[in-house]
């Protein structure tokens, strides 16, 4: 494969399952889970910061939300993150490839969807943790969990806005001396 051709399938694969998982109907989908947690939002995707807060969330899911958030951390949020994985790494490499970086700016840079990744699963064990124990209150977990989302969210847009703003200012300036040199 060529690496736009790369690029492209690993771009069409991970929007095919994002797209599947928030607005198709099946279960451990977006929609599947606000129909079973009556439109309970995922701890994942709009954290709590305190432990009170992250209980009443878990309580109000009730048992069958909580089964199909259980269901959803074991199989469509193992699948999406991986799913993504490849499209963010392709696109990090095809934009810092041609800077002159050094080293340790390379390695972070390129590491930034793995960080993602990593963080995304330690969510999902700590979610896990907090369901199958839940109504016992481990507060710990609780507490720290909204912390280990965002570092997780934070990762993700980086590993995606990162190398779209270094492909679009190369754009910027291949177009800019492109018309300088008339």
């Amino acid at each position: 494969m060529t690496k736009n051709s790369t690029l492209a399938f690993a771009t069409a694969w991970a929007f095919l399952v994002v797209f599947a998982i928030h607005f198709l109907d099946f279960p451990g989908s977006v929609p599947r889970f606000l129909e079973l947690s009556n439109g309970g939002i995922l701890l994942d995707q709009v954290p709590s910061f305190t432990v009170e807060a992250t209980y009443q969330r878990l309580s109000d899911y009730e048992e069958e939300g909580r089964k199909s958030y259980a269901f959803r951390n074991l199989t469509v949020d193992i699948l999406l993150p991986l799913s993504v994985l490849p499209f963010l790494f392709v696109l990090m490499l095809r934009a810092v490839t041609s800077l002159q970086l050094n080293r340790s700016l390379r390695v972070l840079l390129i590491s930034l969807p793995f960080t993602y990744v990593i963080f995304d699963f330690a969510e999902n064990v700590a979610v896990l943790v907090l369901l199958n124990n839940y109504p016992q209150r481990m507060h710990l977990l609780a507490g720290i969990l909204p912390y280990v989302t965002s570092v997780k969210r934070a990762a993700s847009l980086l590993a995606l806005f990162v190398p779209l703003v270094i492909m679009g200012v190369r754009f910027l300036l291949s177009r800019i001396n492109r018309r300088g040199g008339r």
